[in-house]
């Protein structure tokens, strides 16, 4: 157990933050994980994985169902 530098209470070592003020603990160690070098200044190309196109492909079919269903439905009634 050791104290927070905010508000004095007894905390674990372990915790991330203060349960009792919310403040960071240990904030020299806290290196964000997001930063990493850009290697040649362009932009990563972006992969789009087998769900992105089973989602467009579910989205182009819906919509030709709806498209489908709203001809039947004209014809019938017109």
């Amino acid at each position: 157990m050791e104290p927070c530098e905010g508000c004095g209470r007894e905390v674990e070592g372990s915790w991330k933050y203060c349960v009792y003020c919310g403040r960071p603990m240990h904030a020299a160690r806290n290196i964000p994980s997001a930063i990493r070098p850009d290697s040649d200044g362009e932009p990563p190309a972006r992969r789009y994985d087998a769900p992105f196109w089973v989602g467009v492909g579910m989205g182009a079919l819906g919509l030709a169902l709806i498209i489908y269903a709203a001809i039947q439905i004209y014809t019938t009634y017109a």
